[in-house]
């Protein structure tokens, strides 16, 4: 079976109450696993600095976690390419924060990992999939010009079906709550829960239009791309093939 990192994005407000257990419960079943947690900031607002403190604490009493903060708001894009390029590991689970995730559903995991070299989805959602790096560098990274939370997985599906002419695959997996957390960070404008309006505006507006003779994908009807895609982390592939000749 190849390895695998775990990936997690996170905030201030899901802290002690999404966070610390999930991390508990990752480390309780796999001790050892690569833990990469990425911070969000806020928007339009300070740092929380009694939060810096307490979450670099509370990681540091754990092995194999690294995090990353960002002082400001960034975009959930960025947060998973940045997470996944950190990871060493050329298999990324990455998780959302607000996932109950219980002792069994590590072996049926990897259980699902022993059979594929690609990436899938867990139980239908992008709330935790498991992304295979060369695949994200072939298809292209997750839009950063989407600036917000959601639509980069609508978006990457569709991508994914341009490039290899097939769905991603999705996987039944047991042993994961998806919670869906109503807490969100109060500084952007949100669309459709905790999603951002920018983002579907984006999507919808200007980097896709309907088409009778497009692809549906996670979309509501089929569409085209109307706006190029730009090459992002160009020589992350270089990396990958040379980083044992230094």
């Amino acid at each position: 079976m190849s390895k695998y990192s775990v990936v997690i994005t996170t905030f201030d407000k899901r802290f002690e109450g999404y966070l610390v257990p999930l991390v508990a419960s990752i480390k309780r079943s796999r001790p050892d696993v690569e833990i990469i947690v990425m911070v969000n900031g806020p928007c339009n607002a300070p740092f929380d600095q009694v939060f810096r403190q307490r979450i670099l604490s509370y990681l540091a009493d754990y092995s194999e976690i690294y995090p990353t903060i960002f002082p400001n708001f960034q975009s959930l894009a960025k947060l998973w390419n940045r997470g996944i390029l950190t990871a060493t590991n050329d298999f990324s689970l990455v998780l959302n924060d607000d996932l109950a995730i219980h002792d069994r559903f590590f072996d049926l995991f990897e259980g699902e990992l022993r059979k594929t070299t690609s990436s899938f989805r867990i139980n239908d959602s992008f709330s935790h999939y498991l992304i295979n790096k060369m695949e994200l560098i072939k298809v292209g990274f997750f839009d950063e010009r989407l600036l917000g939370l959601g639509e980069e997985d609508g978006d990457f599906f569709w991508r994914y079906f341009e490039r290899y002419k097939r769905d991603i695959p999705s996987v039944t997996i047991s042993g994961i709550d998806n919670i869906q957390s109503p807490l969100a960070d109060p500084g952007y404008t949100k669309g459709i829960r905790t999603a951002s309006k920018y983002n579907r505006e984006f999507i919808l507006n200007e980097k896709y239009e309907r088409s009778v003779f497009g692809h549906k994908g996670m979309f509501d009807y089929k569409v085209r791309k109307r706006m190029d895609d730009v090459v992002q982390y160009p020589y992350e592939e270089y990396y990958l093939k040379n980083r044992d000749r230094v």
